[in-house]
């Protein structure tokens, strides 16, 4: 009862907001281990009326045991979940956008909508894919060293000695490269105290192997793929769409000077021609972000100039600006909210009015106008400042910009609030507690990601 007073609570604070600016929804799959139950998750993104960026989890509603995970039955599942919060993706159209990973059946599932590829699990498949078998051998010394430092890792946590290390050292996750990352970089950090510890259980070989230089190189190589994905998995308290493209870039910026280096060089190749691959598989031109993540950058203050891009790249975003508040007719959307100018008591020069200058208000702002005065005012924000709250401030100055902003802002970089869901409901169904039913799981899992 109480998770059914809370939908209806829920449905009623989202309703108005997304019909009215739009809003994304990021989904996954997970199977749980004990009953071999699969669920299908949503969490709903948007911007409320006070320029807040709101994350909710709805439901991780369990599938039917016999029914198999075809694109339409996840379609009809999902569809059929988001009614309940009075969400008709149908209705919605342009103005709901998905974010979900790369599966077929997920993209088969949404093929009549928008949808996004998860960022971070673009970053994780170009480097699985640069360090695969076939890549790997083509650099004997990166493959020895990651052979030899997992050997090294895997002997302190069975051998006891990791008690004599001031931090543990971290193990690798096969499915996940980040991992990876962290577990040399565990071993960087502790290079001497691990040698003084190997060296009085003449163990020393097991660390005398590997070379420091080569280790520290692939730290260097790996650490900005980890910052990303931090950055783009951010906690849903602020945008993350606007980080897509600078990242894109300045990855791909980095790889392509890696690829000088004789170590890396195999690997940075691949890295440079998958993260393009990937990274324009939501494109509609090669090489290239989603126009929605351009845009999202454009959209924040600090990087509207779009640097990053070459002046045709920059043409191409604005004129997805301008299409996307026609499309959407976010130029509109603030005409119920304005306050009716009070009339004006006529003066002398009323007889001269066929001479006066217009007075052009803020609302009836042509759109070249606004975007022309955007991109060249003078910038008055922080960069610890919400950018959000920055739309807000100047919506009337800005009104379809501001808008648009709401809509795009809300959009996640990655699928990861939908993972972390999965991640809860494991803890839910801990071996204790399997004998709940499915449904029970969903309705705890919608109170704790609700009741905040």
């Amino acid at each position: 009862m109480r998770a059914q007073s809370l939908r209806k609570h829920v449905v009623e604070e989202i309703t108005a907001t997304i019909s009215k600016f739009g809003c994304a929804v990021t989904a996954d799959i997970w199977t749980e281990t004990y009953r071999k139950t699969s669920f299908l998750s949503a969490t709903i993104h948007y911007v409320n009326e006070q320029s807040e960026l709101h994350s909710r989890v709805l439901f991780a509603a369990p599938f039917d045991p016999s029914t198999s995970k075809t694109g339409e039955n996840i379609r009809r599942h999902l569809l059929q979940n988001l009614r309940v919060f009075g969400i008709d993706a149908t209705d919605m159209g342009k103005k709901i956008i998905f974010v979900t990973d790369r599966g077929a059946n997920m993209i088969s599932a949404l093929r009549e909508y928008t949808r996004l590829n998860c960022t971070a699990h673009i970053l994780n498949v170009t480097l699985s894919s640069a360090f695969g078998p076939a890549i790997i051998e083509k650099s004997p010394e990166i493959a020895s060293l990651l052979t030899d430092v997992k050997k090294l890792v895997t002997y302190f946590k069975h051998s006891g000695q990791q008690g004599k290390l001031k931090k543990s050292l971290k193990q690798s996750i096969e499915t996940r490269w980040n991992s990876n990352f962290d577990m040399l970089n565990s071993v960087l950090e502790q290079y001497e105290d691990i040698a003084s510890v190997l060296t009085e259980s003449n163990n020393y070989d097991k660390i005398g192997r590997i070379s420091i230089s080569t280790l520290k190189l692939l730290v260097s190589f790996l650490k900005p793929f980890k910052e990303a994905t931090d950055d783009l998995e951010t906690d849903n308290t602020a945008p993350s769409a606007s980080l897509v493209l600078p990242w894109s870039v300045r990855l791909i910026e980095h790889c392509t000077s890696a690829t000088k280096d004789p170590l890396l060089s195999e690997i940075a190749t691949v890295c440079v021609t998958r993260l393009k691959e990937l990274l324009s598989a939501d494109s509609t031109s090669s090489h290239s972000v989603h126009m929605l993540y351009k845009i999202a950058t454009f959209l924040t203050p600090n990087l509207r100039g779009l640097r990053m891009l070459d002046e045709r790249g920059r043409q191409n975003v604005i004129q997805g600006v301008k299409e996307m508040i026609e499309d959407l007719k976010f130029d509109h959307a603030h005409d119920e909210d304005v306050e009716p100018t009070p009339a004006k008591r006529p003066t002398v020069l009323h007889k001269f009015s066929d001479w006066e200058e217009e007075e052009e208000s803020c609302g009836s702002k042509s759109l070249d106008v606004q975007i022309q005065e955007y991109r060249t005012m003078k910038l008055e924000l922080s960069s610890q400042q919400n950018i959000l709250q920055w739309w807000n401030s100047n919506s009337s100055q800005f009104p379809a910009l501001s808008n648009l902003a709401r809509f795009v802002l809300c959009i996640p970089a990655t699928s990861a609030p939908s993972e972390r869901a999965f991640s809860l409901c494991g803890r839910i169904l801990e071996e204790r507690r399997s004998v709940l039913k499915p449904s029970s799981v969903s309705d705890i899992l919608f109170l704790h990601g609700n009741l905040k």
